[in-house]
């Protein structure tokens, strides 16, 4: 078996269990289209499942170690951590235009669609020249941790900005609403995000050791418990909040 230091596992455990808990929570979401009838819900499932997917290389290279002593090579790892990223952020702004702009959907959505398609190309081709690797796809170090390059990176960040810009302004429209149940989605939205983009900043700016990488995983599962709170709020909970009445 590979040499695993208590990092390494620390960092695989928690990294797992944000990948396994978000396809979770975004197949919760998308079991919920058969009862509510909302074609944005499947989106908004799949969105998140897919925005994980920037830990997939890690965590799936993790658990591969484990149970058959495989460690990935570089072009599954960075196949899984980089190829759905774009399927994410379509995903997520057809939800956003969907439901805050219905007239202006296709507008909205198609610019984007091209433009991450465009992406999947570029990636593909970069993805079958290995010497692309270092400079433009990443590199793997201590094991499983992923360090994107330059074209990844830059991908990877504007894909968060703009999640997080249009996931505020979806939180808003929440907050203004006059039904007490659609504003408490909101506050948990406005939570979910921020957590996001704290956890993702600080797991791509800052040095991961045993405490840190803790601290960042956690504000990432919490994120992701937040964003099934924001769609999919229980009735119990909400009784809890007063957001509904008993």
């Amino acid at each position: 078996m590979a040499n695993l230091n208590l990092f390494d596992y620390i960092h695989g455990i928690t990294t797992l269990t944000f990948v396994l808990l978000s396809i979770i929570i975004g197949i919760r979401l998308l079991t919920k289209y058969k009862t509510l009838k909302r074609k944005e819900i499947i989106t908004v499932g799949l969105a998140w499942i897919f925005l994980s997917s920037a830990w997939w290389g890690s965590s799936f290279s993790f658990l591969s170690i484990l149970i058959a002593n495989y460690e990935f090579e570089e072009l599954l790892f960075f196949s899984l951590a980089n190829l759905f990223i774009p399927v994410a952020l379509v995903c997520w702004i057809y939800s956003f235009s969907h439901i805050i702009y219905p007239n202006s959907e296709k507008k909205i959505t198609i610019p984007f669609l091209v433009i991450s398609a465009i992406y999947e190309v570029i990636l593909i081709i970069l993805l079958l020249n290995p010497s692309s690797y270092p400079e433009y796809i990443g590199e793997i170090r201590d094991e499983f941790y992923y360090s994107p390059g330059i074209l990844t990176l830059v991908f990877q960040l504007l894909s968060v900005l703009i999640t997080i810009i249009t996931g505020y302004m979806f939180s808003y429209k929440s907050l203004k609403a006059t039904d007490k149940k659609v504003k408490w989605k909101g506050r948990f939205l406005v939570i979910a995000f921020t957590l996001f983009i704290v956890g993702a900043l600080f797991d791509a700016l800052i040095p991961m050791d045993e405490i840190t990488v803790v601290i960042v995983r956690s504000i990432l599962i919490l994120s992701a418990i937040f964003y099934y709170l924001g769609f999919l709020l229980p009735d119990r909970l909400a009784e809890l909040l007063g957001a509904i009445e008993k």
